[in-house]
C-alpha cells in the first residue's frame, strides 16, 4: 500500500472513530437532562440541545451524505432552529444515529472508491 493510500485509509478510520465516539458522548449528555430541558433555551439568544441536534443531523447530511454521496441536498436549515419540540430525546438520538451510519457509510465508501 502507497503512502496516499495508508494516508486515505487512516483519514476514513479517524473520521468513522471520531464519528462513533461523538455519537456515544451526545447520548451520554442526554441521559442526563429531562424531555422538557431538551427543548428549553436559556434565552431568546441561543438554542436549545433539540435544536443543537438537528442541526448537527443538517450538517452531517449536506456536507457528508450530499456532498461526498453526490445525492440532492434538501436540507432546510431555517427548521433545524426553528424547531421548539416535537422530538423526544430518543426520538432525537435515533435520528442522530441514522444520520451518522449514513455519513459513516458515505465516508466509507469515499475513501474507498474514489482513491
Amino acid at each position: 500500500m502507497d503512502k496516499e493510500a495508508q494516508l486515505i485509509e487512516e483519514l476514513v478510520k479517524n473520521a468513522l472513530y471520531r464519528m462513533d465516539e461523538s455519537t456515544r458522548m451526545i447520548k451520554k449528555s442526554l441521559e442526563a437532562i429531562t424531555e422538557d430541558e431538551t427543548w428549553q433555551k436559556p434565552n431568546e439568544a441561543l438554542n436549545s440541545i433539540g435544536n443543537l441536534v438537528l442541526h448537527l443531523c443538517g450538517n452531517m447530511t449536506q456536507y457528508i451524505i450530499s456532498s461526498l454521496g453526490d445525492t440532492e441536498d434538501i436540507r432546510n436549515r431555517d427548521e433545524e432552529f426553528n424547531t421548539q419540540g416535537g422530538l423526544t430525546k430518543n426520538e432525537l438520538v435515533k435520528k442522530l444515529e441514522d444520520t451518522v451510519d449514513d455519513a459513516k457509510r458515505v465516508i466509507f465508501d469515499a475513501g474507498l472508491s474514489n482513491w
